[in-house]
C-alpha cells in the first residue's frame, strides 16, 4: 500500500465509487472521461456530501459548506466554469466577527461564491449523467480475485458482478470499518479525530435588523459562525419568514452534547445567538440537525490513499484541507492517479 502514488496502473474497466458528495463526484466524472464504467453508490437521497441543503417550510438552508473559495488554478477553471454556467454567483457578504463582546466588519480579502439556488446546486450538476444510485449504504466491501464486491442491507451483493476498482469517497470514520479486514488503509485511518456540528435553521417573522451577513465568533461557548441565508443570491424570503440565518455550533460542544435531541440543540443555539446579539429575535421556526463527522480536526497531508496492487483507493475534504476546494482536488488527483 503507498499513501501517494509512485507511478501509474493500468486502469480497470469498471469502478465503483463510495459517496456522492465533491470528491466522489470528481473522481467519478475523471474516470468515466478516461472510458471507465462507474456507478456511485451514496447512502442518502440526495447527491452532495456537505454541499447539503436542507429544504423546509419556511425556505432552504445550505446546512454544510457555506460557501467555496478557491487557491488553486485547478480550481479556479473549475470555479470559472460554473459562474459561466450560472451555476455560482458571488456572495457580497459583509461579515464580521462578533468575537469579545464586539461587533468588528472584516473587510473583503478573497471572493467568496455561493451555488444558485443552493449549494447543493453545483453536486447535482457535476451528478447529470452520472450513474448514482441513492438511498443505498454499503455495509461490506471483500475483494473477490481480482476484483471487489460491495454489500448492502442484508449483506446483499449490490452488484452480482463487482468491480475491477474501488473509491470511497466518505469520511475516514465511515470507511476505516469498510477497510480494516480487505487492506493496508488502517493505520493510517485510524488516528485520524473528527468533529461533530450541530447547525440550526432559524427563520425569522419580522427583520432583525442585524447589520452584518455572516460573522465569526471565537469566544462564544455554542456558536461558531452565523449566516444569514437570505443574504445570499437567489435565497428570497416566503411564507411569512423576513430572515432565515443559519448557524453552525462549536466543535467542542458538538462534540460534548451529541445527546441533546435536534429541538433541545436548536433552542440553546437560537438562545446562544440572541444573547450574542443583544437582542431579541422573532423566531418563527428553528431546526437543527447534527453531522456526526463535520470535520477533520487534522486533514491528511497527501491529497488521496491509492493501493495499485489491490485497485482501491480513498478521497475526500479530509485529505489536504477541510474546504469544497480540497475535495475537488482529492478527487481529481486521485482519478489522476488510477488512469496513469
Amino acid at each position: 500500500m503507498t499513501a501517494s502514488p509512485t507511478g501509474s496502473a493500468t486502469a480497470p474497466a469498471r469502478f465503483a465509487v463510495i459517496g456522492a458528495g465533491m470528491a466522489g463526484l470528481t473522481c467519478a466524472r475523471a474516470l468515466a472521461a478516461q472510458g471507465i464504467s462507474v456507478r456511485i453508490f451514496e447512502r442518502g437521497g440526495a447527491v452532495g456530501g456537505r454541499l447539503a441543503c436542507l429544504v423546509t417550510d419556511v425556505g432552504n438552508f445550505d446546512v454544510g459548506a457555506q460557501y467555496l473559495t478557491f487557491q488553486s488554478e485547478a480550481f479556479a477553471g473549475e470555479v470559472r466554469a460554473w459562474v459561466g454556467a450560472d451555476l455560482l454567483r458571488t456572495w457580497d457578504v459583509n461579515l464580521a466577527d462578533l468575537s469579545n463582546g464586539q461587533g468588528v466588519f472584516l473587510a473583503p480579502t478573497i471572493s467568496r461564491y455561493v451555488g444558485v439556488p443552493s449549494m447543493q446546486s453545483i453536486a447535482a450538476f457535476i451528478a447529470r449523467g452520472q450513474d448514482v444510485v441513492l438511498n443505498t449504504t454499503v455495509t461490506r466491501i471483500a475483494r473477490t480475485g481480482d476484483g471487489w464486491m460491495l454489500y448492502g442491507s442484508g449483506d446483499v451483493a449490490l452488484d452480482p458482478v463487482g468491480y475491477d476498482g474501488l473509491v470511497l469517497a466518505i469520511p475516514s470514520v465511515n470507511a476505516l470499518p469498510l477497510v480494516r479486514t480487505e487492506t493496508d488503509f488502517a493505520p493510517v485511518l485510524e488516528p485520524l479525530r473528527w468533529d461533530a456540528c450541530w447547525t440550526a435553521c432559524l427563520a425569522l417573522a419580522r427583520p432583525s435588523g442585524i447589520e452584518f451577513d455572516g460573522a465569526f465568533i471565537n469566544d462564544d461557548p455554542i456558536i461558531a459562525w452565523a449566516a444569514c441565508e437570505t443574504s445570499k443570491p437567489m435565497r428570497s424570503s416566503d411564507n411569512g419568514v423576513a430572515e432565515r440565518w443559519l448557524l453552525q455550533a462549536r466543535p467542542t460542544w458538538s462534540n460534548n452534547f451529541a445527546e441533546l435531541s435536534a429541538d433541545e440543540a436548536a433552542r440553546w443555539m437560537q438562545r446562544a445567538f440572541a444573547a450574542r446579539l443583544a437582542r431579541p429575535l422573532a423566531q418563527k421556526s428553528c431546526v437543527a440537525l447534527r453531522w456526526g463527522a463535520a470535520l477533520a480536526a487534522e486533514p491528511l497531508a497527501q491529497a488521496f490513499l491509492w493501493d495499485a496492487d489491490r485497485a482501491i483507493g480513498l478521497a475526500g475534504d479530509w485529505c489536504g484541507g477541510a474546504r469544497v476546494e480540497a475535495a475537488f482536488l482529492s478527487g481529481t488527483a486521485l482519478a489522476q492517479a488510477i488512469t496513469g
